[in-house]
């Protein structure tokens, strides 16, 4: 399956009818495209589960919680199924690619430490990025700090070690694992979140501890501009 990609078009379609109505003509004049390129865009959204009527103009009636790129603020991709976000991830790595953030709806191989199967229904958090020239070790401690740190507003979560927890019950992981030349390594960290999704016995999720059905997307945009924030600073300190 291939990823969902960003989009200018649709971060401004959206933009703007989240303002209210707006006219199928003043679209095309702000994209300088024609009006049959904006229902083209239209459609491939509604595709896509937003509810878009149009009623002489177009008006946004339903949103999907779904972290397509075009709803977070960091260069991402999005796979509404796939093996593992972690191989995706490397994927782009050995092209060149690094610090572009691959999210998933749902793994079928997602992956846990000492080669366990992270279980990666759907309604959880499953995303990774491809760093170079990090210490894995403090990466992983990094990361787990990050993203409970981001949550903190939501609820408090303690990191410990490559794993997330809420009054002992496990809510989430890390997993760092390091390819390449010793000089200049491929760092790939996997964050999995539980969100909304159903968990084994003994975890957690935040729709659980909150009791209310917690926002994908509000969580994924937390996590993902914590992460793209402690990535930057530390480059900026290399």
């Amino acid at each position: 399956m291939r990823p969902i990609k960003d989009s200018p078009a649709k971060r401004h379609i959206l933009s703007r009818l989240r303002e209210g109505k707006v006219s199928g003509e003043s679209l095309a004049r702000e994209l300088g495209m024609s009006r049959v390129g904006v229902w083209k865009y239209i459609r491939e959204l509604n595709s896509l589960g937003y509810l878009i009527r149009a009623e002489r103009g177009y008006r946004l009636l339903k949103e999907p919680d779904v972290p397509y790129p075009w709803e977070l603020s960091v260069r991402s991709v999005y796979f509404p199924k796939t093996g593992s976000t972690m191989e995706e991830a490397l994927k782009l790595a050995w092209r060149g690619v690094y610090d572009v953030f691959v999210l998933a709806g749902e793994q079928v191989s997602g992956r846990g430490r000492f080669g366990r199967t992270w279980v990666s229904p759907p309604g959880g958090l499953y995303l990774s990025v491809v760093t170079r020239g990090r210490d894995p070790l403090a990466l992983r401690e990094e990361m787990a700090e990050v993203v409970a740190g981001s949550l903190s507003e939501l609820l408090e979560v303690e990191a410990v070690e490559n794993g997330l927890f809420v009054g002992g019950k496990k809510i989430g992981g890390v997993l760092v694992e390091v390819l390449g030349e010793p000089e200049r390594p491929k760092v790939v960290a996997g964050i999995g979140l539980n969100v909304r999704n159903p968990v084994p016995e003994g975890a957690t999720s935040l729709s659980r501890e909150l009791g209310e059905n917690v926002s994908l997307v509000a969580v994924a945009k937390l996590v993902t501009k914590a992460i793209a924030g402690e990535l930057h600073d530390r480059g900026e300190e290399r």
